[in-house]
Parts: structure tokens; C-alpha cells; sequence
């Protein structure tokens, strides 16, 4: 699915979405008071053989907070997502930049698939794999945290040392940008030159192991063994732009906020209209579901599911 154009049903909405001649725009509203987005989504889960729902974290299940300890599982959402899992043709993955670990305690819903650290960290069907060149490079990244810790010192910003992964956040210091990203890339090159991809999200600057992987790759992952459902994205960060791209015309991608140009064929405003959306899903879209006439039977997940290894 990657590399192709994103969103088949695109302007199945307000209409408002315009090129940004680098594969993305501002994409239709989805709850533009006509219906018509939702339906053509309902039209496509009525041909199709099951529902892969795909969801990032933070800024979507789960408002952004100042405090990355602060996120919780609204219970309106943590319902729906239980909905979705429990249908015989649906299966629920969320794919986050944050620590596998920590992301599975945040939703604490058994049953579903998990991707965290951009999907260097993949638990699905029991079985927990890790990307060989971000174990390879840990060494690296806790010396690189190190320098990071002693370079902020003082300041409001910090590094959450993710294992595999890093996050310096500056929300509460957002005046030190610039000092921060310097501060990134001062310690990178000092330990590991060309090891480490810095990536920006909202007031936070993100360190992964330099490897052609990414949410895209993790989302591919997770739904590749179902061919013939239609597989979902919901995110709203700049690292949920590999999901969208991934989707091709086979998904449907779901930006969440208002004015970025973006690869979904979608956008809501919010986290709250996240929760309106997932309650969609959880009525009307599984009737939509219910109308269909699978090909097969579900498919069996993998004994042995393909890791990111692979890559």
C-alpha cells in the first residue's frame, strides 16, 4: 500500500480541500453537516470483508497534555474501541510514538494490536517484536540522553528516554525552540553522526534510529493479513503522515485538526469529535459492516506474525 496516492473517496465532503503540491492539502471535513462523507465510508464498509481500525494516541484517543503523564483513555472511547475489537470482522491496532509498555497500561484494552515508538516496538497476537537496528543502537541513544539531560539542565524542557526511542519536550519552554533543536543536534552528532532522525511534532523533537521505518511501515504490518478490509487511520500529528501515505487509495485516513495540510483524506477538529467518530463506527459503521458479504471466512491472525525485522 505505500507509496500510492492517498484517498479514494477524497472530496466526498465540503469540498474545500486544495493541492499542497507535495501529496498533501487540507482535506474535506468529514462532519460537514451533509452526511455525504460518512456515507461513502458506510458505502465502502458494505463491500468490504472486515474493518482494520487504526488509531494513534496522544491528540486523538486522548487530548495533548503539558504533562506526558497526564493522558488517559476517555471510558466513552475505551467502549468503542471494545466494540470495534469485538465484531467478528474487526480488529483495533494503536500506534503511538510513545513506549510500548506505557502505551499498553494507557489503554489497557486486551485483544487489540499495539505499535509503539513509531512502530520499532510491535505486540500483536501475543507476540512482542523490536526493530534489530533500534536494539543495536540503545547504547547510542541512552548516551545521547545523557548529553541531552546535562545540556537542559535547568531549564523547563526534558527528555522521556523511550528505550529505543527519544522525546525532548519544550511546551513549557516554547521560546527555547531553537536552543533545543541545536541542543539535539549537537548531541547526535557528537555520539552517533547519521545514527539518529530528529522529526518535530508539537513543541517536541523526536529521536529514532535511522532505518526506513516508520507508522506507515507498522501500520502496513498490522493489516496486511487481512486483505479485502478496509483498513482506517485516525491521527493528527506530523508523524501520522507515513500512516496516511501508507493507506493509499485502500484506506480511509482521518486527520485530527484544523488548517495543516495533510496526506488524510479527512479532517475533524478535535479529540472530542474523535470520540463523535468512534461512536460512529461503533453504530452505524458496524451495521454498514453487517450488510457486507465477506469473500471468507475472517482470516486467522498469524501464528508467527512477519516482525519489522523483516524490513
Amino acid at each position: 500500500m505505500a507509496g500510492e496516492s492517498p484517498g479514494g473517496d477524497r472530496g466526498a465532503g465540503d469540498g474545500d480541500g486544495a493541492d499542497g503540491g507535495d501529496g498533501t492539502d487540507r482535506p474535506p471535513a468529514l462532519f460537514d453537516g451533509t452526511g455525504d462523507a460518512l456515507a461513502a465510508i458506510a458505502d465502502r464498509l458494505a463491500a468490504a470483508d472486515g474493518l482494520s481500525f487504526c488509531t494513534d494516541f496522544d491528540g486523538t484517543l486522548s487530548p495533548i497534555e503539558d504533562d506526558p503523564d497526564a493522558p488517559e483513555l476517555p471510558p466513552e472511547n475505551r467502549a468503542a474501541l471494545e466494540a470495534l475489537r469485538d465484531h467478528d470482522r474487526g480488529r483495533v491496532a494503536v500506534i503511538s510514538g510513545r513506549e510500548l509498555a506505557d502505551l499498553r497500561s494507557r489503554v489497557g484494552i486486551e485483544g487489540i494490536a499495539y505499535a509503539g515508538n513509531h512502530g520499532l516496538e510491535v505486540l500483536r497476537d501475543g507476540e512482542t517484536t523490536v526493530h534489530p537496528v533500534a536494539k543495536k543502537r540503545q547504547r547510542d541513544l541512552e548516551r545521547i540522553v545523557d548529553d541531552l539531560d546535562d545540556r537542559l539542565a535547568g531549564t523547563d524542557c526534558f527528555v522521556e528516554d523511550k528505550s529505543v526511542s527519544a522525546t525532548v519536550h519544550y511546551r513549557e519552554e516554547p521560546d527555547r525552540a531553537e536552543a533545543v533543536h541545536e541542543a539535539v543536534e549537537a548531541a547526535v552528532e557528537g555520539v552517533a553522526p547519521g545514527g539518529f532522525e530528529r522529526s518535530t511534532g508539537k513543541a517536541i523533537v523526536e529521536l529514532t534510529p535511522t532505518v526506513a521505518w516508520d507508522k506507515g511501515g507498522a501500520l502496513s504490518l498490522l493489516t496486511t493479513d487481512f486483505d479485502g478490509w478496509l483498513p482506517v487511520y485516525v491521527g493528527d500529528d506530523t508523524t501520522d503522515e507515513a500512516a496516511f501515505r501508507a493507506l493509499g487509495e485502500e484506506g480511509v485516513g482521518v486527520h485530527v485538526g484544523t488548517g495543516e495540510d495533510t496526506a488524510a483524506d479527512y479532517r475533524i477538529d478535535d479529540p472530542s469529535a474523535v470520540e463523535r467518530l468512534l461512536d460512529w463506527f461503533r453504530t452505524e459503521g458496524l451495521a454498514a459492516l453487517d450488510r457486507s458479504s465477506p469473500r471468507d471466512e475472517s482470516p486467522e491472525p498469524s501464528v508467527s506474525p512477519r516482525s519489522s525485522t523483516d524490513t
